[in-house]
């Protein structure tokens, strides 16, 4: 007895001077409706294998820096279709945009993410109902408290979380060890005052008091002094 299992297919959205790469399907399910560069995963091929191959076919470019950016579950029986869609993002790298399979495809256009053709295939848009952007920046770190504020009043979207209190110790001392590296770098002493904040912000996790920390700094120099005899320690015997 055969049993029915979902397909699996590929789309790659392509980047190129801040506009995307859609192409309008024709003779198959879907029919005119706007989608990206795409199709089946070959047994044995790997995703990004697929979305260069398939970019190729449809498309006649080249893409680099292909990356996955996520997934999509379309069950559409009114078309007889179950497919899981892997999404990848890649950079333009060389050819002509051409209309290698004109039987599948009425046209291939570069669209600014603003305005994107309509209507766009099923999976595109589940998958941008997931809050997908092509330009978005990834930070993934802890930022200062009015950093939200200041993108938002700038007309910027910014998304973010409030960490738990595990969390939030964790990435403080991964925020120190990046501001003590671009200090480092730079040399310049604005960033001291970065890594003053972030030692005050990890002072108060600890349930210390700046004014105790001072006490603690006092005690040690009283007891062994500071840096600023230049004193070198070669070896000890």
């Amino acid at each position: 007895m055969s049993v029915s299992r979902p397909k699996v297919g590929t789309a790659v959205i392509i980047v190129k001077d801040e506009k995307v790469l859609m192409g309008k399907r024709q003779g198959a399910h879907g029919e005119g409706s706007w989608c990206p560069p795409g199709g089946h995963l070959e047994f044995g091929e790997t995703w990004e294998a697929c979305v260069r191959r398939e970019t190729m076919e449809e498309a006649g470019i080249e893409i680099q820096n292909v990356r996955f950016v996520g997934a999509v579950n379309n069950n559409q029986p009114e078309w007889g279709t179950h497919y899981i869609t892997l999404f990848m993002q890649a950079e333009y790298l060389s050819g002509e945009v051409t209309n290698c399979e004109p039987d599948k495809c009425s046209g291939w256009e570069w669209f600014s993410w603003e305005s994107l053709p309509s209507p766009l295939f099923a999976p595109v848009q589940t998958f941008l109902r997931q809050g997908y952007h092509p330009f978005a920046v990834r930070h993934d770190k802890l930022v200062r408290d009015k950093i939200i504020e200041i993108i938002e009043a700038h007309g910027g979207h910014a998304d973010s979380y409030t960490a738990e209190l595990k969390e939030y110790g964790e990435r403080l001392r991964a925020k120190l060890a990046e501001e003590v590296l671009e200090y480092l770098e730079s040399g310049e002493t604005e960033e001291l005052a970065d890594i003053l904040e972030v030692i005050h912000s990890l002072t108060a996790l600890h349930g210390m008091h700046r004014e105790q920390l001072q006490l603690i700094q006092t005690k040690k120099r009283e007891e062994r002094g500071g840096f600023e005899k230049r004193i070198v320690l070669k070896e000890t015997r």
